[in-house]
């Protein structure tokens, strides 16, 4: 048994719409187009989604797929990993998602991080950095896990907010500015973060804010995804498919 990734390139990933009525389209909210090139003649190519096979080919001249995507509580998952494969006829339905590099339980999710300005927002304030502790416990303040700073004043204006608290009470006005940043995908387990508030000239303006999160794996997508029935005078399409074995 084998997979092949030679000679795969160009996968791309789109919403899918059904035509069902004229002029009027319907988009099932957990299924998505998957197409791709691929140099591999003769084999059949299965479809990856998040570590779960997604789906198998019909023929091996096929160079696309429509699956099931992971779904959160407001729509489809945010993050979502799609690997192309090449298989021989008698591997069409070999899942190789636990030999596929970039999924399986070292996946995690991405962490949204929120704070508010507080009073250290003052003319010095420049932007922000966000450090982690790589699961060891300690925050490392060397290496930030943002690329380049998080700006202080977006635009060069800087934002306003309100603070918690009855009428009256709590922060209002820059002090009181929420800001948000979202990590990249993280390896599941406790992280702590972070959050550093730095001057033009590189010097942080006050101690850094610190919160944990505890990171989960990414869940594989349901699987068996498919039309169950058909009401052609109605149009009426009802779809089905198998819970996620990690929800």
């Amino acid at each position: 048994m084998s997979y092949a990734t030679e000679g795969i390139a160009h996968v791309r990933l789109t919403p899918l719409a059904l035509d069902v009525a004229a002029g009027e389209k319907i988009a099932p909210r957990d299924a998505v187009e998957v197409a791709w090139d691929s140099a591999q003649e003769g084999r059949w190519h299965q479809a990856y989604l998040n570590g779960c096979l997604a789906g198998v080919t019909a023929r091996p001249e096929d160079r696309r797929l429509i699956v099931s995507a992971p779904m959160e509580a407001d729509g489809p998952a945010g993050l979502l990993l799609v690997e192309i494969v090449a298989v021989e006829a008698a591997d069409r339905w070999t899942d190789f998602g636990a030999e596929l590099a970039g999924f399986g339980d070292g996946d995690g999710a991405r962490v949204r991080l929120a704070w508010q300005a507080g009073e250290y927002l003052d003319p010095n304030l420049e932007s922000f950095d966000v450090f982690s502790d790589g699961r060891t416990g300690s925050v490392d303040y060397e290496t930030p896990l943002n690329e380049s700073p998080i700006p202080a004043r977006p635009g060069g204006q800087a934002p306003w907010g309100y603070g918690p608290g009855g009428y009256g009470m709590g922060g209002y006005g820059q002090s009181a500015a929420r800001y948000e940043w979202t990590t990249p995908a993280l390896a599941p387990g406790p992280w702590v973060f972070g959050v550093a508030a730095v001057d033009a000239a590189g010097n942080r303006v006050a101690p850094a804010a610190e919160t944990a999160a505890a990171v989960s794996s990414v869940a594989r997508p349901p699987p068996a995804f498919r039309v169950d029935s058909y009401d052609s005078e109605n149009r009426v399409a009802t779809l089905a498919w198998e819970p996620s074995p990690d929800v």
